[in-house]
């Protein structure tokens, strides 16, 4: 009963917030479609889409499902010839918010563009643009299972000798899509109001990253590096690239000079166990992720979780906050986001510390969104600069940045396209491949459903 008073009392919290920011329209359902997506799409040595594309693609199938979930709630609680009383919209949206909580954490889980199927393609971009081909062991026409298969012992061992910054940005890149998908989807429903929140999912994600560190973080991560292997293939491209993708990252991140094939041998099969558990790291290195387990925290930070998507504070200006931790190749990114909503204009502005085991550098993002250029004409503009750590153990810094412009093309009142350019220097940004300079293009369809 105490649970239940405190979410009656959110929600009502809510709607008096939501009910002093009103726009002249409100969002059901936005979906975006990038159909060309260079270089990512020229051929290279793994068949699948951008990493764009696969944020984009499975966020959408989440839009259309919290629609369904929303209408499906209005359709039980909205009566047709009788008042919609206090009562009745806390039950509904109790029940909205349950629902799309369920299906955030066991829908995520289907072998279909949703939350597992992103992290794993976030997985193969960084592989595949290292040219190193996998497969998206979450997938119907694959198999199931939650893995990136299909790289074998020797091309992995290649990797790190070559390339250890590429590796270990791919063990971290599948968690970094859980909180890419918190970024976009708390900024784009702050700037444009919807008729439903996504609360239930950006806690999930929230929740998804902090497990997947208590997981790496307890004797749990060692019994499953004795019980996998005897369910896994004896040929080792058949096995989950990374095992356990935070032990693993933390043990080759204090370990950049040791060949991949130090690690423990696979029992009754070639190769190695690529399963790191936590006891298998050293004291120094137990401590950083337990230390990383506790930022991961940061992410449960957003008001976002609890309902509100934005918050007024005078008639022409309205704010909102989150706080962000994302593990990179280097160590972490711990970040601050504000957007602003000044009358016309959709601002944002993000502070960043980059840290690794020696130094920390510093970070700023300014953005401006959704600014009509004309009737049919819109533009995004945002710019990030940095200060990063080159990688882990290493004293030196790379100074670089970002800028990327968009522009969208209203076709009709529900489909645009849109061109996109983005530019950038060494280091790492979010929802970037490359670690390297990159110049990138991307034209694609935007498709959305109104309420006035």
């Amino acid at each position: 009963m105490k649970t239940n008073s405190i979410i009656v009392t959110l929600l009502l919290i809510t709607n008096t917030l939501t009910s002093q920011a009103q726009d002249t329209m409100s969002y059901k359902l936005r979906l975006t479609a990038p159909l060309i997506d260079l270089p990512q799409n020229y051929p290279l040595k793994y068949k699948g889409v951008s990493m764009d594309q696969a944020f984009e693609l499975s966020n959408d199938l989440y839009e259309v499902s919290f629609w369904g979930i929303d209408a499906l709630g209005n359709k039980l609680f909205v009566p047709k010839n009788k008042p919609y009383t206090r009562t009745r919209k806390c039950v509904n949206g109790i029940f909205k918010y349950g629902l799309s909580l369920g299906f955030s954490y066991y829908g995520s889980e289907l072998p279909i563009p949703l939350g597992v199927w992103g992290h794993e393609e976030f997985h193969r971009s960084v592989l595949g643009v290292g040219n190193v081909s996998s497969k998206n062991g979450n997938w119907l026409l694959n198999r199931w299972d939650g893995t990136v298969y299909g790289v074998s012992d020797s091309v992995l061992t290649r990797l790190k000798a070559d390339d250890v910054n590429n590796l270990l940005y791919s063990y971290v890149a599948g968690v970094q899509y859980e909180i890419q998908s918190n970024q976009q989807n708390t900024l784009a429903d702050f700037y444009k109001r919807r008729t439903f929140k996504k609360s239930g999912l950006l806690l999930y994600n929230a929740y998804y990253v902090y497990n997947y560190f208590r997981f790496s973080t307890s004797s749990v991560s060692d019994s499953v590096k004795v019980l996998a292997p005897p369910n896994e293939s004896q040929n080792s491209s058949e096995r989950d690239y990374a095992g356990a993708d935070l032990t693993a990252w933390v043990y080759d991140m204090f370990n950049p000079s040791a060949p991949f094939t130090v690690r423990d041998s696979f029992p009754n099969g070639e190769g190695v166990n690529r399963r790191i558990g936590f006891s298998d790291l050293s004291n120094e290195a137990q401590s950083f992720l337990t230390k990383q387990k506790q930022l991961s925290l940061l992410n449960f930070i957003n008001p976002g979780i609890l309902f509100v998507n934005r918050i007024k504070l005078s008639q022409d200006l309205s704010f909102n906050f989150f706080t962000q931790y994302t593990p990179t190749h280097f160590g972490n990114d711990v970040a601050l986001f504000l957007p602003v909503k000044y009358r016309r204009y959709d601002v944002l502005l993000h502070l960043h510390r980059y840290s690794n085991n020696v130094k920390n550098g510093l970070g700023m993002g300014v953005g401006l969104y959704n600014y009509q250029l004309s009737r049919k004409l819109e533009t995004d503009v945002a710019l990030i600069v940095w200060n990063q750590p080159n990688s882990f153990l290493d004293a030196k810094k790379t100074t670089g940045g970002q800028i990327s412009v968009t522009t969208r093309y209203a076709l009709t009142d529900k489909w645009s396209m849109y061109l996109s350019m983005v530019g950038k220097t060494k280091g790492w940004v979010m929802g970037d491949p490359y670690l390297r300079s990159n110049f990138s293009l991307q034209l694609g369809l935007n498709y959305q459903l109104t309420k006035h």
